[in-house]
């Protein structure tokens, strides 16, 4: 197994993040606009909720990796021992998914509330002139 580095861990993870938070939170606000019968910009909604997802997708990779690392230091010694991962020498993106996953989770998590603030606060810059 190639061994990575953990920039490799954070780009993969805040790929996956920032697709789950872009559809997810999307969803969400749709909702939101539509119950509420939201008049509003949406190009100006979409462009800030985009960069935000993007932001707390990083935010959260980083942060989840960063929080997985001392475990997945440890991790990779007792899994090669059990044949469990196979050529395991270092911090790799696979001891991260194995080993302290819960860590990338949270993270995850702590940072998609961070969205949805994030997604209020842009809609409400985002409404239009008649309904300020």
């Amino acid at each position: 197994m190639m061994t990575a580095n953990p920039h490799t861990a954070v780009f993969f993870l805040s790929l996956s993040w920032f697709v789950i938070y872009w559809i997810l939170g999307g969803v969400v606000f749709a909702l939101i606009a539509a119950a509420n019968a939201m008049h509003m910009r949406k190009a100006r909604f979409s462009c800030l909720f985009t960069i935000g997802a993007a932001a707390a997708a990083l935010g959260a990779a980083y942060t989840g990796v960063v929080l997985s690392r001392p475990q997945g230091l440890r991790c990779p010694d007792e899994l090669v021992s059990r044949g469990t991962l196979q050529g395991a020498e270092h911090f790799n993106i696979q001891s991260i998914l194995v080993c302290d996953f819960r860590a990338v989770l949270i993270a995850g998590s702590l940072f998609f509330g961070l969205l949805l603030a994030a997604g209020m606060v842009a809609m409400l810059l985002s409404r239009t002139e008649k309904q300020r």
